[in-house]
């Protein structure tokens, strides 16, 4: 059973609101969050469900290397715990309350992703952030931890609402750092430079640039005379290429290319 540490619970708390300014720190509270809970793992992560993609901060995990977080996003549709998780009305939700155990044994995703990395019980707090899309905290624990029960829900509750505030930060911080490159006057972004450095095509280069300068995806894809489907697509290998899951990461990554070759 979880036990109550207020000293704790507000260490993690303080550690929650510091994340939110700096994502540096957003590992010193999971470790605190992971501690108070005896969990194996704990995260959060922004997935947006229509794309099947997301960006995911956790703990080191032995496995990782060999079982990228990408690997979730090709089998989201075949989580059987996804509806419940999703629908759970920013209430914790373990996995023992979204599936059976007999289920959850059987479905792809356990096969291929959560038993390779030892992971068999798993709690999360999920909260929608635009449509499609949520932001979600969640704790894992290995077959020879304990499954979650109402006591660990309970304890996260009481976290529930910090984690909210905190989010709300983050993203109001994440608007307002994009609002001012759509403000600032910005040089373009020397398209040559961006194919040596990443390894963009052409057209992906010029993409990355356009969206550096502040402009939509839907916009870009009328100033290159594509439409945005094909301009999600080339965002998409963007993605992969410059090793980043959301468009402030990439203004970030051009940002350092340019320091270091401006």
């Amino acid at each position: 059973m979880a036990q109550t540490n207020y000293e704790t619970l507000l260490t993690s708390i303080d550690q929650l609101y510091a994340a939110a300014l700096d994502p540096d720190r957003w590992q010193d509270f999971l470790t605190s969050l992971a501690g108070q809970f005896e969990a194996k793992n704990a995260f959060v992560c922004e997935v947006e469900y229509r794309e099947r993609s997301l960006a995911y901060v956790g703990l080191p995990q032995p496995d990782r290397a060999r079982i990228p977080v990408q690997r979730y996003e090709t089998l989201i549709a075949d989580d059987p715990r996804t509806y419940a998780f999703r629908s759970s009305g920013v209430q914790p939700v373990h996995c023992r309350m979204a599936t059976t155990t007999e289920r959850l044994h059987n479905s792809r995703v356990y096969r291929e992703y959560l038993k390779p990395l030892g992971i068999e019980y798993t709690m999360v707090v999920v909260l929608p952030l635009r449509d499609g899309t949520t932001r979600d905290v969640g704790l894992t624990r290995g077959p020879d931890g304990r499954p979650f029960d109402e006591d660990d829900r309970a304890l996260m509750s009481r976290l529930v609402p910090h984690v909210e505030r905190a989010f709300t930060i983050n993203g109001a911080l994440e608007a307002k750092l994009l609002a001012a490159r759509r403000q600032a006057h910005l040089r373009n972004v020397d398209q040559r430079l961006l194919e040596l450095r990443f390894g963009l095509t052409p057209a992906q280069a010029q993409l990355a640039a356009l969206l550096y300068d502040g402009v939509s995806v839907k916009q870009a894809a009328t100033s290159l005379g594509i439409t945005e489907g094909s301009a999600r697509q080339y965002l998409k290998k963007v993605f992969e290429k410059t090793g980043v899951k959301r468009q402030l990461d990439l203004i970030r990554a051009i940002e350092g290319a340019l320091a270091r070759d401006g």
